[in-house]
């Protein structure tokens, strides 16, 4: 629900709201992970590589996740570019 939301605050001008959509997504994506894996996280919103590299035992997983706060200009379709790749980290992982 989160990302097929950005496309839509993206045309709007609401860049902040595309946003904070796609960060509550990533939550989503990392709270699903865990949930999937049976494995107890320590945050989710801490020690994100920590548990990515060591307990998931995927460090290509983090170097992709991380991408997704790369943003050079907010102002720009960037936010759906990250969206569409968060779309591809849920098809590989859940």
């Amino acid at each position: 629900n989160n990302l097929e939301h950005i496309p839509l605050y993206v045309e709007r001008g609401l860049y902040f709201q595309a946003f904070r959509r796609l960060y509550d997504a990533t939550k989503e994506f990392l709270q699903a992970l865990f949930i999937k894996n049976k494995i107890y996280p320590v945050a989710y919103d801490k020690w994100i590589k920590e548990q990515l590299t060591e307990i998931f035992k995927k460090p290509e997983l983090y170097r992709e996740f991380v991408t997704l706060y790369e943003i050079k200009k907010l102002e720009s379709e960037e936010l759906i570019e990250r969206a569409d790749k968060l779309k591809n980290l849920i098809k590989e992982y859940l």
